[in-house]
């Protein structure tokens, strides 16, 4: 229900097609050919490590938060995951992971800022977006 609201929306019309530039890109970057299921949510409790987005290898899914957020901090976010997607793949997570400061977690914010950079560049005009707003 959550994609299909969004979907329509007529606050955010143009999210599916920023998404649909990024993706391409982001594969391109991290040398990958596909990518896990991607699931949209409003937000994701969690009482540990607060998040907007989470990468849960043994089902090889991303979770991410999106309302309230900027399609770019989204993009942001979905990179970050993606690295870890990555690093899943090449079997190099572990329990400690995803602890802040842990290589991986370091990997995956440095990657995902590069990613972010060249996409920003390549499509400047996505600044001008408003938040998601499922509010309608």
């Amino acid at each position: 229900m959550l994609i299909k609201h969004l979907l329509e929306s007529k606050q955010n019309p143009d999210f599916p097609k920023i998404l649909g530039d990024f993706l391409p890109l982001a594969m391109k970057e991290l040398g990958v050919t596909q990518i896990p299921r991607i699931k949209l949510k409003l937000r994701i409790n969690d009482n540990e490590q607060p998040t907007f987005g989470r990468f849960v290898n043994e089902e090889n899914i991303i979770h991410l938060a999106i309302e309230d957020r900027h399609p770019l901090d989204i993009l942001r976010t979905l990179a970050h995951e993606l690295v870890h997607y990555k690093q899943g793949v090449e079997h190099k997570l572990g329990p400690n992971s995803g602890k802040t400061g842990s290589p991986e977690e370091n990997e995956a914010h440095q990657v995902a800022g590069v990613i972010m950079r060249n996409f920003n560049k390549l499509h400047p005009k996505y600044f001008s977006e408003p938040a998601i707003d499922l509010n309608q």
